[in-house]
């Protein structure tokens, strides 16, 4: 290109600059057009029953339109690539729970590594589980559930092999304190529905799943698996309180970026969720649909995955649990 000048060769080549090599320019403007939040499940579910009224106050913080495009399949991994693959520029992110943790425990390979290949902006909300129980089991309390199940293992049903309620239980059965068989369905309202037809004894899912039922009397609350009690079933004790300290989790959900997204991007990102979960409206929202907010740090919610990681190998490793 002999006729082209210096300056115009300067210009192509910084046109030709990586996105995240643009940071300090492109994150002053950002963001200056429409955003894609991938849920990588069907439309319908408990993803959406959070995602979308965050998508819409985030919306309004951003002062751009932020548009929800579900891209189910492989629990959750494939829209996960697809947000892994992604430019880094801010404008496709990735709402997320917990398969983050759970599907590399589980998978004997991904095409993208939780970790490595996705950067955390902030945790949106958490949804407490639950152990419950048909209500003809003769047990009242944990302490009976447990007598119970060692003269007689019982089966628990979940939404799915390698899901944090599959490990939960599995938990109870590495650290003695139940004999359970376990009875993946695919999804919550299977395992649900048998729990209530009486097929099997337990189900361990979470609290939105259950909570019509057990108001009904179709279903025995037996413990909440978070850390706390939950205001709207306050009569179930959590595991700790009764004597089992270790297993304990709440359903995480989450918003992650393209790794090399520049830092001022997803500390922009991280700020306009805060100011979104902290409308009123959308916490009333939410907490009539079973979620609690909770907003994070990237580092929190950096720290909280690794966590997580760790520990559902080990259940993984320790429980025997075939890789898929």
């Amino acid at each position: 290109m002999p006729g082209m000048s210096r300056c115009a060769l300067l210009l192509a080549g910084l046109l030709l600059v990586a996105p995240g090599m643009l940071s300090p320019a492109h994150a002053q403007s950002y963001p200056s057009r429409l955003i894609r939040l991938i849920v990588p499940f069907p439309p319908g579910g408990g993803f959406d029953g959070i995602a979308r009224p965050f998508s819409e106050k985030l919306a309004l913080a951003l002062g751009q339109p932020v548009i929800i495009e579900n891209r189910p399949g492989a629990t959750g991994n494939i829209g996960a690539e697809i947000v892994a693959r992604a430019a880094p520029d801010g404008y496709t992110l990735l709402f997320a729970n917990d398969f983050l943790a759970t599907n590399p425990a589980m998978y004997q390979s991904l095409p993208y590594d939780s970790v490595k290949d996705l950067l955390p902006i902030t945790k949106v909300g958490t949804v407490p589980m639950v152990l419950a129980i048909h209500p003809g089991v003769p047990a009242r309390n944990l302490k009976e559930l447990v007598a119970l199940s060692k003269n007689k293992p019982l089966n628990f049903g979940t939404p799915g092999v390698g899901t944090n309620s599959h490990f939960l239980g599995e938990m109870l059965n590495l650290e003695g304190v139940m004999r359970l068989v376990h009875v993946p369905y695919k999804g919550s309202g299977p395992a649900v529905a048998d729990t209530v037809g009486g097929q099997i004894e337990i189900v361990i899912t979470s609290l939105p799943s259950v909570a019509p039922f057990m108001r009904a009397g179709k279903l025995r609350g037996i413990a909440v698996l978070g850390a706390n009690r939950v205001p709207s079933v306050a009569e179930l004790p959590t595991l700790a309180e009764e004597g089992i300290p270790g297993t304990q989790v709440d359903l995480w959900y989450g918003v992650f970026a393209p790794a090399g997204t520049p830092d001022a991007v997803i500390r922009r990102l991280n700020e306009a969720s805060a100011q979104a979960l902290a409308q009123p409206d959308l916490i009333e929202r939410l907490k009539k649909a079973g979620y609690e907010v909770v907003t994070s740090t990237p580092e929190a919610l950096a720290a909280q995955l690794k966590a997580d990681l760790q520990r559902w190998e080990r259940v993984v490793r320790e429980a025997k649990i075939p890789k898929q």
